[in-house]
Formats: C-alpha cells, structure tokens, sequence
C-alpha cells in the first residue's frame, strides 16, 4: 500500500474516492430537499427515526464538501510544497473562476429571468441578485441578504468563494512558517465565532449561523488532511486496512443518527462542525489509502462516479427541478423519482454544455504545472 500511496502523490493517478465522495454529499443535498417525498415511516422528523438520515443529510452533506474543497485545493497548492508567487496565484484564481462562474451565472440569469421575473422589481429583489452576483452574504436577509431567495444553494456556493480567495493567504502563511498548528487555530476561531454568536446575540439569524467563519473548521481539516496525505503514509496505510474503512463509515453514519438532538442544543452547535469536519476527513483519507478494499469499490462503482462528475450541476438545478415538480397531481412516490431523473437529465446536459467546455478551457491554462488526473474541485 505504501508504493501505491507513493504513486498517487507523483504519479498522476486519478483518485476515485474523491468522485465517490462527492457523489454522496451531493444525494445527501438531493434527499434532504426531496425527502419530504418519501414514504411516511422514513420521512418522520422523531429524534431517532430513519428521518434523521433526511433532515440531517443537507446540512451534513453541505459540509462534506467544504472538507472536500479544504482538501483538495490544498493539495493542489502543497502538493510539491512550493511557495507562491504572483503567476500562480493569477493561474490559482483563474481556474477556481472558470470552473465556478460559468455554470454559477447561467444558472442565477436563467432562474431569474424564466422562473423568477417579478422579483427584478420586487422588494429586495434586485439587492438579492446583486448580493448574489458579488459573492455578497447577507446577514439579516435570505440566501445572499435580500429577502427573496434565488436558490437556496446558493449560500454555500458564496461560503465556497469567500474561502477560494482566503486560501492563497492562508498558505503563503502556512509555507512562510511551517506550522501544523495553523490548522487547529484556523478551527479555533470557527469554535470561537460560534460560541460568540450564540452567547452575545440572542437571536441570530440563519445568515448568521451559517456565515463562512462557522465553516472554518471543515476547511481547516480538509487542508489538515492534504497534509497528512502528502507526509505521512504510515499513518494513511494505518486508515487504509479494511476495519479502518469500516470504523470510519460507521462513527459517520452514527454521527448522522446522533446529530442535533434536541438536548444541548447550544454545544452542539458550537462543536458539532468540529467533530464532523475530524470524522468526514478521516473517511476521505481512509478510503483514498486503499480503493482496492470491498467498500472502496463499492463505492466507486461506475454509477456513483457518474453522478461524482455531474455533481455540481445536480447541486445546481436539483432545487429547480424540484420546485417545477412541487405543484402536481402525482404521487409522491412517482414525483420523487420523477424529480430525480429529471434532475440527472438535465445535470447531464448541463455538465456537457456549460462545466465540460470551461473544464477544456481551464485546462488549456495549466500550462507551468504537470497534467493532473486529480480532480481539483469540490464539485
């Protein structure tokens, strides 16, 4: 496993866990806002019920992509550990804008001026399509701070942005000094935000609660893990046996089943994005040591890779589809699968006719680094 793990760090190889994991935080999103669907004896919101999986899965699979995107842009700057200088930056920034605006843009225009004109002249309703178009987070209004939502996706695509542009500066200080505890402080002061926000506001809103500071700490262990991916292969061999893989699945699974109880409800705010964002990275690292295992390929089965690669315009249009839907006379058996293929249809050809040519594009500007087969973003 060691020369395997040598060969992935030099060689070039495509990880398929990364796809598989990003195919699974992306169900979790779908499910969450399709889940009101199912049939009664899963979608049931009691403490313990299988509900949990549901109601829980949005903001869990959110989440597991900011570790995800923590992990892989690190990586990505770390991985010949090198400083960096201003034609890397400038190709660091480039890349993150074409593979984010394109789709981004068509999406927000076409939601606007198809299925939401009226908010052109609507109350905050110009705020929020500035809001958005900025990259803006509101803190009192919804989902980029106006009162009309765009796409309730949104918010953590604006989250994702703001830490695109804080990564550059966090290594140029983490390659000026070399210290790991960069990471754990970086966590710290999401803990430290959320404890202020909840003991000095007495009613913060969702804007609040969900701004990019709370989120440190994903990020903080996504890039944690980059750097344990690139410097310690004894322990990546250790997470990588098959019990290991199984430990990891389990304590997340169990994290899920346990998360946001009504008991505690302040403490589990404050330190549940830490424990997950420590589990959801030792998951990633487990099942990226060792794809040859049983759940390794299981997990990165042909149709769950697909869905990894048309994940971010699933993350997209999912929402809009489901609205479109909302209003029939089907069943909500039939709506919910219904919803679904449309969603992969319409994914599909998204992914193709927008993502694909900027991907081509983005490419073409790597022209100082070697080819990577590595997928280099969080969708």
């Amino acid at each position: 496993m060691e020369e395997d793990i040598k060969k992935n760090n030099t060689g070039g190889v495509k990880f398929k866990t990364l796809d598989a994991v990003r195919a699974l935080a992306t169900m979790m999103v779908f499910i969450f806002h399709a889940g009101y669907l199912l049939p009664s004896f899963i979608n049931q919101s009691n403490k313990f019920g299988l509900g949990k999986f549901i109601y829980v899965g949005g903001t869990v699979g959110v989440s597991v992509f900011f570790v995800l995107s923590g992990f892989l842009l690190f990586y990505q700057l770390y991985k010949k550990k090198e400083g960096l200088d201003a034609e890397k930056v400038k190709d660091y920034t480039r890349k993150r804008l074409l593979r984010i605006l394109p789709l981004y843009y068509f999406s927000l225009f076409f939601i606007v001026f198809v299925f939401k004109r009226d908010m052109i002249f609507a109350q905050d309703g110009l705020r929020s399509i500035i809001y958005n178009l900025f990259f803006i987070r509101g803190i009192k209004g919804a989902n980029g701070g106006g009162t009309i939502t765009i796409n309730p996706v949104y918010w953590s695509l604006i989250v994702e942005m703001h830490f695109y542009f804080f990564l550059p500066i966090f290594y140029y200080i983490f390659n000026k000094y070399k210290k790991v505890s960069l990471f754990f402080i970086l966590a710290l002061l999401g803990i430290l935000y959320r404890i202020i926000i909840v003991t000095k506001l007495g009613n913060p809103s969702m804007q609040l609660l969900r701004f990019t500071p709370a989120n440190f700490d994903f990020f903080a262990f996504g890039m944690l893990g980059a750097y344990l991916y690139v410097n310690h292969s004894k322990l990546l061999n250790f997470l990588g046996k098959a019990h290991s893989q199984i430990i990891c699945l389990s304590v997340f699974l169990l994290f899920i089943y346990f998360y946001d109880l009504d008991f505690l409800p302040t403490l589990s705010y404050i330190f549940a994005a830490t424990l997950l964002g420590i589990i959801t990275i030792l998951c990633i690292l487990s099942f990226l040591s060792n794809e040859q295992s049983f759940l390794g390929k299981l997990f990165t089965s042909t149709p769950v890779l697909f869905v990894g690669k048309i994940s971010f315009s699933i993350f997209i249009w999912h929402t809009v589809v489901i609205n479109q839907f909302g209003g029939t006379a089907l069943s909500s058996a039939t709506q919910f699968i219904l919803d679904a293929f449309v969603t992969l249809v319409v994914s599909t050809i998204s992914y193709y006719a927008i993502e694909a040519p900027f991907l081509k594009l983005k490419s073409k500007f790597d022209s100082r680094a070697k080819k990577l087969m590595l997928t280099d973003s969080v969708f």
